[in-house]
């Protein structure tokens, strides 16, 4: 991972970790040409049980204390999708509505057999999930916009996904 990663203010409100993950068998050591309109993401719906009811998301949530992001985003991805990841870089941050930095990764299933994958939610936090395009996401009026924001500047160029 490296130090890229920044710290985690102490007066800031409680941090949150979110990782972008595309659609497995994709690797980025394959070093593929990146296509936004074909290149599919999970993207999951809230449950109506949380904050943002029913939006479309990132899979990701707080950092607990003594947690580094990385660490974070990682049980986050299990606890919400079921699935184990590989991180692979830090790429952005950015913040929530009330001021909570988020911390933004690109990763990897550690499952590469797209048929073997088994995505499993709770059902208190998460209502669904699909795969969806970076550029589908982007036109997508339930899409929240802390999550647009970065989706835009990897759109953009201004932010390598990996």
């Amino acid at each position: 991972m490296g130090s890229a990663t920044p710290s985690l203010g102490a007066s800031a409100p409680r941090p949150g970790a979110v990782a972008i993950m595309p659609r497995p068998p994709f690797s980025a050591d394959a070093r593929e040409a990146l296509d936004f309109d074909r290149l599919e993401v999970l993207a999951i719906r809230r449950s109506r049980f949380v904050a943002a009811p029913l939006a479309l998301c990132f899979p990701g949530g707080g950092i607990e204390p003594g947690e580094t992001p990385e660490e974070a985003i990682r049980r986050e991805f299990r606890e919400e999708t079921g699935l184990e990841i590989r991180v692979r870089r830090f790429l952005a941050r950015n913040a929530t509505p009330g001021g909570a930095p988020l911390f933004w990764f690109s990763a990897e299933s550690l499952e590469r057999d797209p048929n073997a994958l088994r995505i499993v939610f709770p059902p208190e936090e998460v209502e669904s999930w699909r795969w969806r395009t970076l550029v589908s996401l982007e036109k997508d009026p339930d899409f929240l916009p802390n999550n647009l924001e970065i989706v835009r500047k990897i759109i953009a160029g201004e932010i390598p996904l990996f």
